[in-house]
């Protein structure tokens, strides 16, 4: 491995990372928040779904790697080393940053404005693909934390109609043992010996050894939430890295090598640095129950999920936040004002600042002679 390669390799597993110690919250404070378990159980279930969504997009949503590869800046554009390293290097301090401050940002927003002030240094504002920095990047950004809040409130609040005050939410199955009849009956009515499984809401939901609760159920729209941020984010990362590895002479790597090495820093990130950011988005945005952290973490998972596989960049930051707030609503107490504020502040300033480093990183790689 080339010392250039090692470094493109150092840049790439430091932008996981920090995307991973960001991130892994959005899938998990929910658990946290509504006090379905604690935060080291919680970062762990998230880490273990980011990892597995973090490599399964190599098979899954490869259309994402060429909208953040080639798509954002104009045909024919020759990219160089310097300009790569360069957006790497300005997203990974950006989010970094925010991390450190407890900040829940997007590394695809960092990623986008590291890109976009990159490109325009490097080479002019010509060069920089705006039609889909507009149509496949920014629009899903902008719309989607919008709808993730109003369909979780519109959901919470017509659970609420339905429930009508009912407290119970889980249900039982019990299977019947199968009747004995003679033998005549027996081959006219077959199904009788098949078990019989009736369905009912459980009593006591503490003591249905069998009751299938909301608490079971929102640890599995968690994992799927982690698994879609994974899904979402990793080829963002791989696209980049990938692309900075070729202009450093790495020859031909396949892309999986890109997507494990990139599933490891997201994974390292969660565990080892991600209960900050939870701490933020599980207890000092709003407080919720196990209902309503479940249709948030759902309605996460559906719109992100999807968003991969159809190659629209949408952030799990910004939706999973949409989702918390949409629970806000929801509560009579609402959301804390000063860490809305706080995210919002922290979302407007994303773009801006990762483009300013990533021109601060391309102008000192220069003066190293990296061009």
């Amino acid at each position: 491995m080339t010392p250039l390669l090692f470094i493109v390799f150092i840049l790439g597993f430091a932008i996981a990372y920090v995307n991973g110690a960001n991130d892994v919250s959005k899938g998990v404070a929910t658990l946290v928040g509504s006090g379905i378990t604690d935060f080291r159980r919680a970062i762990l279930w998230g880490t273990l779904w980011t990892g597995i969504g973090g490599v399964s997009a190599a098979l899954l949503a490869r259309a994402m790697v060429y909208t953040f590869g080639k798509g954002m800046l104009a045909s024919g554009t020759q990219v160089t080393l310097g300009a790569a390293l360069a957006t790497i290097a300005g997203a990974a301090l950006w989010v970094g940053i925010a991390t450190r401050k407890g900040l829940p940002v997007s590394t695809t927003h960092a990623i986008v404005g590291s890109v976009a002030g990159v490109g325009f240094v490097a080479y002019g504002l010509g060069r920089v693909n705006w039609s889909v920095f507009g149509g496949k990047i920014v629009l899903p950004l902008l719309v989607s934390p919008l709808a993730s809040l109003l369909i979780t409130a519109t959901i919470l609040r017509v659970w609420r109609a339905l429930a009508r005050g009912s407290v119970a939410d889980c249900i039982c199955a019990q299977v019947a043992q199968p009747m004995v009849l003679g033998n005549e009956l027996a081959l006219a009515n077959p199904s009788i010996f098949l078990p019989q499984v009736h369905i009912a809401a459980c009593t006591a939901r503490q003591n249905s050894s069998s009751g299938l609760t909301l608490d079971h159920l929102h640890w599995l729209t968690s994992g799927a939430t982690s698994f879609s941020r994974g899904l979402n984010d990793a080829p963002k990362m791989v696209a980049i890295v990938m692309s900075a590895s070729l202009l450093a002479g790495s020859g031909v790597i396949a892309p999986i090598v890109f997507f494990v090495a990139i599933g490891i820093g997201m994974v390292a990130g969660s565990w080892i640095a991600g209960r900050r950011v939870t701490e933020v988005l599980a207890c000092k945005l709003t407080v919720m129950d196990h209902r309503q952290g479940f249709i948030a973490n759902l309605v996460t998972a559906a719109l992100v999920g999807p968003g991969a596989a159809l190659g629209l960049p949408m952030s799990t930051t910004h939706v999973a936040s949409g989702a918390i707030i949409g629970v806000a609503s929801d509560q009579p107490t609402g959301a804390n004002n000063k860490t809305v504020r706080g995210m919002l502040l922290a979302w407007v300033v994303t773009v801006p600042a990762a483009a300013l480093l990533g021109v601060a990183a391309f102008l000192s790689l220069g003066l190293a002679g990296v061009k």
